[in-house]
C-alpha cells in the first residue's frame, strides 16, 4: 500500500493502491492533513481495499504472493502517523 496522505496525482501509486499493481477505481482519501481509515482483507488471492468504509480496490492475484506487513513513507521530510493497527489471522 502507499501513503495514506500523499496527495492523489499518482496513477498506480495513489492512496490505496497495491502498489504497482492496483490503482483504485475512485478516490476518496482525504485532504492532507486529515485522518483516513483504510481497511486491507486479504483472504487468499483476493485483496479488498476500503478507505473511509468505500471499496476502491477489488484485486485477485493469479499466484500465491509471499505476503508482508510494511509502513512506510518515502518523503523523509515529511510526516505520516499510524494508529489503532490490527492484525487478524483467519
Amino acid at each position: 500500500m502507499y501513503d495514506l496522505d500523499k496527495p492523489d496525482n499518482d496513477g498506480i501509486h495513489k492512496t490505496g493502491a497495491i502498489y504497482n499493481f492496483a490503482a483504485p477505481s475512485k478516490i476518496v482519501s482525504k485532504p492532507v492533513g486529515q485522518r483516513n481509515n483504510l481497511e486491507i482483507k486479504v483472504i487468499k488471492q483476493n485483496y479488498t481495499v476500503m478507505i473511509n468504509h468505500q471499496k476502491v480496490i477489488e484485486f485477485i492475484v493469479n499466484k500465491q504472493w509471499e505476503r508482508y506487513i510494511e509502513l512506510q513513507n518515502h518523503d523523509a521530510k515529511s510526516k505520516v502517523l499510524f494508529r489503532n493497527i490490527r492484525i487478524k489471522e483467519r
